[in-house]
């Protein structure tokens, strides 16, 4: 593949091209596992496995799964691509057959006839993996979710037992209640506008739909839950399939509209309230939580859209800050506010914390500018009690993943689990760092050194109690 007209497809955007498998014989530790875990840390993200015909920004690369299993101190690591329909169709011709959702291509009629994937938005599976239920699956939210076996096999399509029906696209970010166990999540469609929040109990059974309408279809990539509520924004980004398969610009931002703020309560008995405020954007949540009648979201800001179909625009580039909104539905006020000046994205907290008030939140986060591919050289906790934000910097030169936190199995205490994530560093090679989440400022515990290296990706996910000895 030539690769080189696409800056997010070099340096350590350029894909990985084989599976591999290293026990801890093959893998180099520096310092201290914590030897209590039992668990995975698998990480998500975008591979290309054939020449792109459009690469703007990395949302559309085939997945692969990066995966780091702990018991008792010892660790394995292995990553294997998703099979999706998509993958396994180019794989059958050898060559490049679907487009990038900024401009789709039509499946020729030979690959149709001979059994081959004919819908033309690619099903990537490359935005997030997720254990819950029992149930390993990768996500991507224009469709549904792939199983997968413990060991990253792949099974197929899961559609949760028929709840998940024809044309329904179940989005890569939802959350779990750390109080009942629930998965709350939504689905969207290509053909219609509207959002349905849906939930499924701790077994991954489906208990609840919650329809929310729309005139229009937006993007929106994250949601997040408090006790009482499901809070989305609706910015006024949005996307044309038509435009798309046209060739055309198919991302549209009108700012004149605003962003709406929803908020739903999650028992699906009341009427939605609909905040209203300046446009922004935002791809992921931080945390939400309730307080004296209020509702509190922790998110990431961004100005306008960050990605449109051109090459070179560098509106991905553009500041992305760690905001804190609070919204007063006595008064349907909205009160907006940066908590911290410094670029980040990949927000994460401790999941026993999710829709509760909490202290620690964890981001991807750099402290310098970058050139054609703009990347993260940090990884910052966001201190909500004391307002103070820590960066542990790996080098100027390194990337840093998406931080997980990963409970401490004998301690409730945000400050004594530990913080996960894969990073390359050009003098180190890739690795997986280990953080103690009360004391930043000492740097990793540990780095799990991975030979071969491990591509940046999206999102990851602490898979507590799973092994490679269950499938």
């Amino acid at each position: 593949m030539d690769l080189s007209a696409f800056p997010y497809l070099q340096g350590n955007y350029a894909p990985i091209d084989e599976e591999r498998d290293f026990d801890e014989s093959q893998l180099r530790v520096e310092g201290e596992i914590p030897a209590r875990l039992v668990g995975a840390y698998m990480r998500d993200g975008a591979n290309v496995a054939f020449q792109p015909n459009h690469y703007v920004y990395p949302l559309d690369g085939d997945c692969m799964v990066h995966a780091v299993y702990f018991n008792n101190g010892h660790v394995h690591y292995k990553n294997r691509w998703v099979q999706t329909s998509h993958l396994k169709t180019e794989r059958k011709f050898g060559r490049t057959i679907y487009g990038s959702v900024g401009k789709l291509m039509e499946v020729p009629q030979e690959v149709i006839d001979a059994g081959g994937e004919p819908n033309p938005v690619r099903n990537t599976a490359n935005t997030n993996v997720l254990y819950h239920g029992g149930k390993l699956v990768a996500m991507w939210e224009g469709g549904f979710p792939h199983l997968l076996n413990n060991d990253l096999s792949t099974v197929g399509l899961y559609d949760y037992e028929g709840a998940l029906q024809p044309g329904d696209a179940l989005t890569a970010h939802p959350k779990v209640c750390p109080d009942t166990g629930q998965l709350i999540s939504c689905t969207q469609r290509w053909d219609s506008p509207n959002y349905w929040v849906q939930i499924f109990d701790a077994q991954a059974r489906h208990l609840k739909t919650i329809p929310v309408s729309f005139e229009r279809k937006g993007i929106i990539h994250d949601l997040q839950i408090t006790e009482n509520y499901v809070v989305i924004f609706y910015a006024p980004a949005f996307h044309s399939l038509e435009r798309a398969m046209k060739g055309e610009n198919p991302f549209m931002w009108e700012p004149e509209l605003g962003t709406k703020v929803i908020v739903i309560p999650r028992d699906g008995n009341s009427d939605n309230m609909v905040f209203e405020t300046d446009a922004f954007f935002s791809w992921h949540f931080c945390n939400g939580f309730e307080r004296d009648g209020k509702i509190i979201v922790d998110y990431v800001w961004i100005n306008s859209i960050p990605f449109t179909q051109a090459q070179g625009t560098g509106v991905e580039k553009q500041p992305r800050r760690m905001h804190r909104m609070t919204l007063d539905p006595s008064t349907m006020s909205v009160n907006d506010e940066e908590f911290s000046d410094v670029f980040c994205e990949f927000s994460r907290v401790d999941e026993r914390r999710m829709g509760k008030d909490y202290r620690y939140g964890f981001a991807a986060s750099s402290n310098r500018d970058w050139g054609d591919a703009h990347g993260y050289n940090c990884t910052g906790r966001f201190d909500f009690k004391t307002g103070e934000t820590t960066l542990w910097e790996y080098g100027p030169e390194a990337n840093a993943g998406e931080p997980v936190y990963v409970p401490n199995p004998e301690s409730e205490l945000e400050e004594d689990g530990w913080v996960m994530c894969f990073v390359y560093n050009p003098d180190e090679g890739a690795f997986l760092s280990i953080i103690n989440a009360g004391d930043f400022a000492s740097g990793p515990v540990a780095k799990v050194h991975i030979p071969g290296g491990v591509a940046n990706g999206f999102h990851a996910n602490w898979m507590n109690g799973l092994t490679l000895q269950l499938t």
